[in-house]
């Protein structure tokens, strides 16, 4: 196993620092060779007689600030550059800089031996820790949360290796090691945290059909097959619409008051209230707007003509969407638009729709403020609004929503405030319409942290 080959390396192998103190011997043995053959010219200086033209030991000399400054400090002079003009004096000032140079060279290095050594034993702690661990076949949160720590300080002490250094090789390549071990143990600890995500969704009947990720705008995160698709996006697709919009007209300095043309091939039916009719022009941020508000199927379809099939894939990509695919219009209760209708199938997970919305709410993502005004306008409240409503807890309130759903899913990206702390929160369910568990499963994620507490540590 790697962990087991890591142990037999760091017990066959000692790592001390004789060749520091080698190299230190050598270096001051140079400069004491280099300074003593120097005797002869000073001594032949001291013993000169001053000529008509030059200084008398008995006047006083004024020395500009210049003068007081040490050019054997100055990295950025080469040696002839450094000892130009200084006569016998230039092999003098040559050594001495050799000999600090070295000297910050054998700090370096002395410095880049004590974290590698460091980092291995961080190393062997952890591997040692999590051998204790299975040993009673089944490690704890405690136990993965204490490899975690000691692989990550282990990285730490790595990381502080110069790039420089003769140990700079060898520590990248340990670093690789040390990462490819933490990985797992990371996802171990995710798994364990999110348990009662898994609870939550067994609680309904249905545990198969339900996604859920819910995370702190810092980034702490938990999920239960929140990298999974559901059966459909839904209406859910057109945040990532949205954002791929915005990222274009930040990019590339669009006025968001540039009229858009609504053609007709791109009608399909709509929710009540809509706005958006075809064979008009509108302003682009509006049918921006009505897309997320009023979740507008015409205002979506007209915006995936704008922004085009490859510019929407490569633009996720970048962004680091990798799941996330938008390659098919919407269709409303039967018909469908009559051009450029698709390339293929949308697809999204639970995971990234959150992150999206956390990168809104956290202004990380291009034109957030547009698109957290629509969210805050949407029209369709029964949802993640109705399920925090009906937690009737002070230290809970909706701040924001996208919502979806089709004959293939019903779901929510509810952003929602609990105490001081803020939350986005995406949940599914396939191949029903049932709003009553939806909320539910809503309402449960949030009592959770209500009762057990913040997914980050807080001050109350």
């Amino acid at each position: 196993m790697l962990g087991e080959s890591f142990k037999n390396s760091f017990s066959q192998r000692t790592w001390n620092t004789p060749w520091v103190f080698g190299v230190g011997f050598l270096s001051g043995f140079v400069v004491a060779i280099a300074v003593g053959g120097l005797r002869p010219t000073f001594t032949a200086m001291w013993q000169q007689k001053p000529s008509s033209g030059e200084i008398n030991p008995d006047e006083t000399v004024a020395l500009e600030p210049a003068d007081l400054s040490d050019p054997a400090n100055d990295e950025s002079l080469l040696p002839s550059e450094l000892t130009q003009g200084m006569g016998d004096l230039a092999p003098y000032f040559t050594v001495v800089q050799a000999a600090r140079l070295t000297r910050e060279r054998l700090e370096m290095e002395a410095a880049a031996d004590a974290n590698f050594k460091r980092s291995k034993e961080l190393a062997v702690q952890g591997i040692a820790v999590r051998d204790a661990g299975r040993e009673d076949d089944e490690e704890t949160l405690a136990e993965l949360q204490q490899q975690e720590y000691l692989w990550e300080s282990a990285l730490r002490q790595l990381d502080q290796i110069s790039p420089d250094s003769i140990l700079a090789e060898a520590a990248a390549d340990r670093r690789e090691d040390y990462a490819a071990i933490l990985v797992p143990v990371a996802e171990d600890i995710d798994q364990l945290q999110s348990v009662f995500l898994a609870d939550i969704a067994e609680a309904t009947g249905r545990p198969r059909a339900i996604r859920i990720t819910i995370c702190h705008l810092s980034g702490e995160c938990r999920d239960y097959k929140g990298d999974q698709p559901p059966a459909s996006p839904a209406s859910l697709i057109k945040l990532p619409v949205a954002v791929v919009l915005m990222k274009k007209v930040v990019d590339e300095n669009i006025d968001l008051s540039e009229t858009m043309y609504v053609d007709p091939h791109n009608w399909t039916e709509n929710a009540n209230g809509a706005k958006i009719y075809v064979d008009h022009e509108y302003p682009l941020r509006e049918v921006m707007v009505r897309m997320i508000k009023e979740s507008n199927n015409i205002a979506t379809n007209q915006l995936l003509d704008y922004l085009g099939w490859e510019y929407m894939d490569d633009t996720l990509q970048e962004m680091g969407y990798e799941k996330t695919k938008i390659r098919t219009k919407l269709i409303g209760d039967r018909t469908a638009p009559t051009r450029n209708r698709a390339v293929g199938r949308n697809v999204m997970t639970s995971n990234e729709v959150t992150e999206m919305m956390r990168q809104v709410y956290t202004f990380s993502s291009p034109g957030a403020d547009e698109i957290l005004d629509a969210m805050v306008g949407q029209y369709d409240w029964e949802f993640g609004y109705t399920a925090i409503s009906q937690l009737r807890s002070k230290r809970v309130a909706w701040i924001g929503e996208k919502t979806g759903q089709n004959s293939n899913v019903i779901g929510s990206s509810t952003a929602v405030k609990i105490d001081d702390e803020r939350y986005v929160l995406t949940v599914t369910i396939d191949n029903s319409g049932n709003q009553k568990m939806l909320r539910q499963v809503i309402g449960d994620v949030v009592q959770h942290i209500l009762d057990d507490g913040h997914l980050v540590s807080v001050s109350r």
